[in-house]
C-alpha cells in the first residue's frame, strides 16, 4: 500500500510564495476594469510589447496581470489619451536616459501645440464662414512672359501636396546652393487642373534662374509658357483658408473675364533668401483669354452673407 510523503518545510514555503504571487494576479477582465483599458487594447499592447501580461496560461491562452502593473497601465492610458504614439510611449517607458525621456515628452508637447494652433485656426475660419466680414480684394490682370526655371515635378494626391511642397522647396534650395546659382524671381508652383478636379494630378515647384547649366537631380530645367492671368494675392503663412481666395478669384474671372483651362500658377512672396518656405503672401494666377495686355487693377468686395 503506497503513501505520500509529507512535504518538507522548504517545499511548503515555496508553495506559499507561489500562492502569494498568484494571489496578486488578476484576470484580463478585472485588470481592464482597474485600468480603464479595454480587452482589445490590452491584447494589442501585449502583441506590440508595450504591456505584457504577468502570466499566460499555456493551455487556455488566458492572460493574467499582476496588480503591480496597474500604475504602468495608467501611465500608458494617460499618454495614449494625450495622443502619444505607441512607439513613443514604449520608448518613454523603457529608456533609463533622462535626456531621451525629456526629448520624447518635449516633442509630443510641440506636436500638441501645433494641433492646438490648427484647432484654433479652424474655429476662427468657421466663425468667418458663418459671419463673413466684407473684405476689399484686389484683382490684377498681368501678362506672364515665357520664362526658364529650375523645377521639381511630380504627379501627386492633393492631400499630400503640403508635405511634398516643403521637401521640394528644400531640394530646390540645395540645388541653388550647390551650383552657386542665384534665383531671378520668386519661388512658384504650377498645378494642373486635374489636381483639383480629380484630387490627383501634376504639380511643380519652380524657381526662375538665368543659369544655363543643368541643375543637380531631382531638379530639372523647364520653360514655362507665356500666359495672361488674373491675379489675387492671398495674405498669410497658412493655406488653410486659401480656398476662399480661390473662390473669390474664380468668381471674378467667371463674371468679368473668360477663363482659360491652363494650369493654375502660384507665386510665393516675402520669403528670406535661401528659406523659400517662409513666405507670407501667395499670388494666385488664374489663366484667362485676353485680347490685349491690360494691366488694370480691379477691386472686388465680398458679397454679403446669404440670408
Amino acid at each position: 500500500m503506497g503513501f505520500t510523503a509529507a512535504p518538507t518545510r522548504r517545499a511548503r514555503e515555496a508553495a506559499r510564495k507561489d500562492w502569494l504571487v498568484m494571489g496578486a494576479q488578476v484576470s484580463i477582465g478585472d485588470f481592464s476594469v482597474m485600468t480603464r483599458l479595454s480587452r482589445k487594447a490590452l491584447r494589442h499592447y501585449h502583441d506590440v510589447g508595450l504591456l505584457e501580461p504577468a502570466h499566460v496560461d499555456p493551455h487556455s491562452g488566458y492572460r493574467f496581470y499582476d496588480t503591480s502593473q496597474v500604475d504602468r497601465a495608467h501611465i500608458i492610458q494617460r499618454f495614449r489619451y494625450l495622443g502619444m504614439s505607441i512607439p513613443d510611449v514604449k520608448a518613454l517607458l523603457t529608456t533609463d536616459d533622462v535626456g531621451e525621456r525629456n526629448e520624447i515628452i518635449t516633442s509630443h508637447l510641440r506636436r500638441m501645440e501645433e494641433q492646438l494652433q490648427q484647432t484654433q485656426d479652424t474655429v476662427r475660419e468657421l466663425g468667418e464662414l458663418l459671419s463673413p466680414a466684407p473684405r476689399q480684394t484686389t484683382v490684377e490682370l498681368r501678362f506672364e512672359p515665357q520664362i526658364a526655371v529650375w523645377a521639381i515635378t511630380t504627379t501627386i494626391d492633393i492631400d499630400d501636396i503640403g508635405a511634398w511642397f516643403l521637401t521640394a522647396v528644400d531640394q530646390l534650395s540645395d540645388a541653388l546652393r550647390q551650383s552657386g546659382t542665384h534665383p531671378s524671381g520668386p519661388v512658384g508652383g504650377l498645378y494642373e487642373r486635374e489636381l483639383f478636379t480629380e484630387s490627383r494630378g501634376e504639380a511643380s515647384v519652380f524657381i526662375p534662374t538665368d543659369n544655363p547649366i543643368a541643375p543637380p537631380g531631382p531638379v530639372r530645367t523647364r520653360v514655362l509658357a507665356a500666359a495672361e492671368v488674373a491675379i489675387l494675392t492671398h495674405h498669410g503663412t497658412s493655406h488653410t483658408d486659401i480656398d476662399r481666395s480661390y473662390g473669390q478669384l474664380g468668381t471674378y474671372v467667371t463674371e468679368h473675364l473668360i477663363s482659360d483651362q491652363g494650369p493654375i500658377r502660384e507665386h510665393y512672396l516675402g520669403s528670406e533668401p535661401g528659406h523659400f518656405a517662409s513666405f507670407d503672401r501667395t499670388e494666385i494666377c488664374w489663366p484667362i483669354f485676353s485680347a490685349g495686355r491690360d494691366k488694370t487693377t480691379h477691386h472686388v468686395r465680398d458679397r454679403p452673407p446669404l440670408q
